[in-house]
């Protein structure tokens, strides 16, 4: 009685530290956050795939269509090539800030470009993208502790809240922020829903992962897989309600894009990576292009490559095959190895480089010692975070596979979803900029498996000590 009246007390403290450590590393990322917002500077934020968010999101609130028709256009001509979710964040902004000016002016190599830093829609969005990005901290926080003691989810959760670029992206107006949260999101109420056999919270999981599908749809393969697992495994009532609620925004986005005649559609775009994925030399050739003319044939190679495929899939998939063949060993080694660690590598491949997608000045990260060094390690220690999340994905496997009744709780969801981002972008485009959403599932995962090996090489000193073993994975 003595003993168990001590316990409770002491995890309630215990609680109560994790609670305030964790709103530490919560204030912590939303200060960098902030700071890196406010401190960089990016004097032509609307550029490349910016366009067309931008655009989506003006013609909504203007004209009621979802298209990426210039405001000078006579007609906004609707398409699907990308999801509505982004671009439906970026309209509220625009209703928010009572106005959403798009003002053409000159940009770099005499190119012009839309908008400008200081509009007051755009300065709103960056404070949501600020919000959701110190958020997915917290929403990583509470998925590692589905696995992790509370010390090693603290650890993931300060590791997602200083990784650079999370923090970059958050002031740029791509989706990238906003599909993490929503990944973020969706997994914690999936794996919390799978874990108490909640039919409620398997809704709101599913109607999560119906939203991440409308931000990107990339993700739409994932949900279907985890609700066969689901029934394969006899849990019919929770896999039945988790697809009944993933399902509702992709049919309603397909019954729209069913009246969309003759203009661009997301399976264009899916082709155009498939084949940009096909290209060792892409990225290189790419930022090449208008000072190497082996670079521009190269680019030229593709896009016919592309414009055949589009015209008739045989015939590009044969021509596609006939290049491989030339080299079976180079494009094997290329999908297998290169492309795998390609998505989790450092650089951004089209875009300044480093971890910005545009040209950015006085960025903090750079201008802070302290900001500056973290960015440092974390690049040196990036290919360890990936090695050890392939290795928690194999350790996961062979557990599922062999022992079926681990004594410790597998993270099988988080190691299924780092697998089948992996998978997809192998077939598709491989570039570290479409990781970043996944970036905490990284992360995770490589904790994880520090964790798991600690707890076997401490189990295996007691036993071998003769001590009482105890579980360091499942402490308070």
């Amino acid at each position: 009685m003595i003993q168990s009246s001590n316990v409770q007390p002491n995890d309630r403290r215990q609680r109560r530290q994790f609670a305030v450590v964790a709103a530490l590393i919560v204030f912590l990322a939303l200060a960098i956050r902030v700071v890196y917002v406010v401190g960089a500077k990016v004097d032509y934020p609307i550029r490349g795939d910016s366009n067309q968010y931008v655009l989506y999101a003006w013609n909504l609130v203007h004209r009621g269509a979802f298209s990426t028709a210039m405001p000078d256009a006579p007609v906004a001509i609707p398409d699907s090539y990308r999801g509505p979710g982004y671009p439906a964040m970026l309209a509220l902004t625009m209703v928010l800030a009572g106005h959403s000016e798009l003002p053409l002016r000159s940009g770099p190599e005499g190119r012009s470009v839309l908008g400008y830093p200081s509009d007051t829609w755009m300065r709103y969005a960056l404070a949501m993208q600020v919000v959701l990005s110190t958020l997915t901290v917290l929403l990583t926080i509470l998925l590692a502790r589905l696995w992790l003691a509370r010390g090693p989810a603290l650890a993931v959760g300060l590791l997602v809240a200083i990784w650079p670029h999370l923090t970059s992206f958050s002031g740029i107006l791509l989706s990238e922020t906003l599909f993490a949260f929503a990944v973020a999101l969706s997994m914690w109420l999936l794996c919390t829903a799978e874990r108490r056999s909640n039919t409620v919270v398997m809704t709101a999981a599913g109607l999560s992962f119906g939203f991440a599908y409308l931000v990107n749809p990339i993700i739409f393969v994932f949900p279907l897989l985890v609700g066969a697992t689901l029934w394969i495994a006899s849990r019919l009532r929770l896999g039945t309600v988790f697809l009944l609620a993933f399902l509702v925004a992709p049919c309603a986005w397909g019954l729209r894009n069913a009246s969309v005649q003759g203009a661009t559609r997301a399976s264009d775009r899916a082709m155009e990576t498939f084949v940009i994925g096909a290209w060792p030399q892409f990225y290189a050739a790419y930022n090449s292009r208008f000072d190497n003319e082996i670079s521009a044939q190269i680019m030229a190679a593709e896009g016919e490559e592309l414009q055949t495929l589009l015209r008739d899939h045989s015939q590009g998939l044969a021509i596609m095959r006939e290049r491989m063949a030339l080299d079976p060993g180079y494009y094997a080694s290329w999908y297998l190895l290169a492309k795998p660690y390609l998505l989790w590598d450092w650089a951004i491949r089209i875009g300044s480089g480093d971890i910005y997608f545009l040209e950015t000045v006085n960025s903090p990260l750079e201008r802070y010692p302290i900001l500056q060094s973290t960015k440092t390690v974390m690049r040196v220690a990036n290919p360890a975070f990936f090695a050890l999340a392939v290795g928690a994905v194999l350790l996961v496997l062979v557990n599922v596979m062999f022992r079926r009744h681990s004594k410790d709780p597998l993270p099988v969801i988080p190691a299924a979803l780092f697998t089948y981002v992996t998978a997809l972008h192998v077939v598709l485009q491989a570039e570290p900029r479409y990781s970043i959403p996944f970036r905490p599932t990284e992360i995770l995962l490589a904790c994880w498996l520090v964790a798991y090996l600690g707890a076997q090489a401490l189990r295996f000193r007691q036993l071998s000590t003769n001590e009482n073993p105890r579980d360091p994975l499942k402490n308070s």
